[in-house]
């Protein structure tokens, strides 16, 4: 179905033209109707997409263009000074989403509990830096709103096969520096926000190579993975 979406659209938007200039009235005021086009397109994504984070964009899609409708059709008067804690709500929904969701096939669990070995760094309007030198380095949580986390693990190890990081950020960065035996996988769902990994992956068969799962959501902010 997403995949002739597109094709259907092109051709109701020519069809809305053509009556248009046919002179038909009340296609003069179908454009309150374009949100339409969001919601079709959301519920497609949400239907036909395999992972999570399609489906959040999906369900995102459907949320916009049933607010634009309502707008529109004089049901709601969105403005900026109405609507901006819809983008608080939003941040919120992803970070349940990615505390709550359960972790992928092979994914380790997000760990908790007072541990050396353990994050637990939050950022709100300011900054966070953490140098980790421990040999038993299991992963945690990192959130940054209208701030900063910087993570140094160049000097950590991690004694099982791999470790898991639930990171959020909005409005913000997160920034880990992680050993060169590392491989980082990134699951990471951004909108309006980026995921970066400029690690040098080692070679998956070399000797003591470790993996580092991080995952989460990065919401007009940014995660940066680096060594």
């Amino acid at each position: 179905m997403l995949g002739i979406l597109p094709a259907l659209i092109v051709i109701g938007v020519g069809v809305i033209f053509l009556l248009n200039n046919l002179n038909i009235p009340f296609l003069h005021d179908i454009w309150r109707y374009w949100p339409g086009i969001l919601i079709a397109v959301g519920v497609a994504k949400m239907v036909d997409s395999p992972v999570s984070s399609g489906r959040i964009i999906g369900g995102i899609l459907m949320g916009v263009g049933g607010l634009l409708l309502a707008d529109n059709l004089g049901y709601l008067n969105l403005t900026w000074e109405n609507c901006w804690p819809l983008i608080l709500i939003g941040a919120g929904v992803l970070m349940l989403w990615s505390r709550l969701a359960p972790p992928r096939a092979g994914m380790p669990n997000v760990p908790s509990g007072a541990h050396e070995g353990v994050l637990n760094e939050t950022a709100i309007f300011g900054g966070v830096e953490r140098k980790v030198t421990t040999d038993d380095f299991r992963g945690g949580q990192c959130s940054a709103m209208f701030g900063g986390v910087g993570i140094d693990l160049r000097q950590a190890g991690i004694r099982g096969d791999s470790a898991v990081i639930d990171v959020t950020s909005m409005f913000g960065g997160v920034e880990f520096k992680v050993p060169t035996n590392w491989i980082v996988v990134g699951h990471v769902f951004a909108l309006f926000g980026g995921f970066g990994n400029k690690t040098v992956q080692p070679s998956a068969d070399m000797p003591g190579v470790k993996r580092l799962y991080i995952k989460g959501s990065a919401m007009f902010g940014g995660v940066e993975v680096k060594n």
